[in-house]
């Protein structure tokens, strides 16, 4: 057994002692994200607590910290740098910064340890949209009056850059097209100089709309064509369902841009839709008007694209309630006269919609007759005035019968 240990006694030292060595290497080998016993770092900060109608306006440094004692099982994800901003307010304050360390690691020194940071707040609005065209169409051809879909959209960001914003921006390309385009854009944001407005970090979004993009209809039309914008009348036919009323037609858009010779445009200035049938409605409903069948004048044409639509508002129609014993008062009577035969209370019938009549009662009404100029005597079926509660009408006119008299004088009795 000794002899066999001694055989090749040299390569078997020799591959021991690179056995080690390979075994030493492997241990000190680690991922990219493992940490070493003591180190210098350079981390990320960022934010915690912010109130979700509030937003950072300064953009965050990286902070460098110095580690002892690391854990060796430590990942560099886990260390970085936070700053609490749960009781911000809007304006610049300063804030303390604190390191989040694994268990095990110690924090020798880190720098900044407090920042000032500007905090602001998060508001929306309504902006319009404003297409800017950019090259030429073909030759002998022209571009009409954009049609941008929709017209405004719903702005959220910082108040202090809400505050520059007056529009947004949509750009369309109309280089040597020969035909009306219809294109989606996405909108850009440029203060009231025309410069993009960015926030603290350039790569990030500070500002976002909703829609985020819009259609655009270029319209291309020949040089000798002239165009122009025509409001929308809409007329209805046939009858509702017992109990409804039509409470208005809404076409959309409220007006069409349309083209043709100055001649054929002159007095041309509403174009008719209709008549949409409503029989039998009960509800609203949208109809959408084939642009084949909307009657132009000779050598008039729709911008291509066009799309119209009628929405019919439909509602309860109003109802009938009698209120009993409403009094009448006599009003104006002479200074020498006096009431001979006064007004009962009367019945009277009032007319609206169910919700303007359920809660009405006799003392929100008022009646009265006007006796200016009346001498002595009786008078009959005369006109009673009234006020009555918004929204609530009398469909026919009380008429009344009283009597008046000379004021007797008591002294003289």
């Amino acid at each position: 057994m000794l002899e066999l240990l001694r055989r090749n006694l040299g390569v078997k030292v020799v591959s021991f002692l690179f056995a080690i060595l390979f075994w030493l290497y492997v241990l000190n080998q680690g991922t990219t994200d493992k940490l070493i016993p003591e180190q210098t770092l350079t981390i990320p900060l960022v934010v915690s607590g912010l109130d979700q109608k509030m937003v950072v306006m300064t953009q965050l440094p990286l902070v460098r910290v110095r580690l002892q004692g690391i854990n060796p099982s430590a990942n560099i994800k886990d260390i970085y740098a936070v700053v609490d901003l749960s009781s911000g307010m809007p304006g610049e304050s300063t804030y303390g910064i604190k390191v989040n360390i694994p268990t095990g690691t110690n924090v020798v020194d880190y720098q900044p340890s407090t920042i000032k940071l500007t905090l602001d707040t998060v508001e929306e609005k309504m902006v319009p949209v404003q297409a800017v065209v950019s090259g030429s169409p073909a030759n002998d051809y022209q571009v009409g009056s954009l049609i941008i879909k929709p017209s405004a959209v719903n702005v959220r960001g910082p108040s202090s850059k809400l505050g520059t914003l007056d529009k947004v921006i949509v750009e369309v390309s109309v280089a040597g097209v020969n035909e009306t385009i219809q294109v989606s854009r996405p909108v850009s944001f440029r203060d009231k100089e025309g410069k993009p407005i960015f926030g603290p970090d350039p790569s990030v979004t500070i500002l976002s709309a909703y829609p985020s993009s819009v259609d655009v209809i270029a319209p291309i039309m020949a040089k000798e064509l002239s165009s122009k914008m025509v409001p929308l009348k809409v007329t209805s036919k046939g009858t509702l369902a017992a109990g409804m009323e039509l409470r208005s037609l809404v076409p959309s858009p409220g007006s069409v841009q349309v083209s043709g010779t100055q001649q054929a445009l002159k007095g041309f200035d509403t174009l008719n839709i209709g008549p949409v049938d409503i029989s039998n409605l009960a509800d609203n409903k949208t109809f959408q008007i084939p642009i084949e069948q909307v009657a132009l004048p000779q050598g008039v044409s729709l911008i291509g694209g066009t799309t119209i639509s009628v929405t019919a508002q439909i509602g309860p129609g109003p109802v009938q309630k009698t209120i009993p014993g409403v009094a009448v008062q006599i009003r104006n009577v002479g200074k020498d006269l006096e009431i001979d035969q006064s007004i009962a209370p009367i019945d009277i019938v009032i007319e609206g919609l169910s919700d303007n009549l359920k809660n009405v009662t006799a003392d929100q009404i008022q009646l009265w007759v006007d006796a200016s100029g009346q001498p002595v005597g009786s008078y009959s079926n005369i006109n009673v005035f009234w006020q009555l509660p918004p929204g609530v009408t009398m469909p026919t006119t009380p008429q009344v019968t009283y009597s008046l008299k000379a004021h007797l004088d008591k002294g003289a009795e």
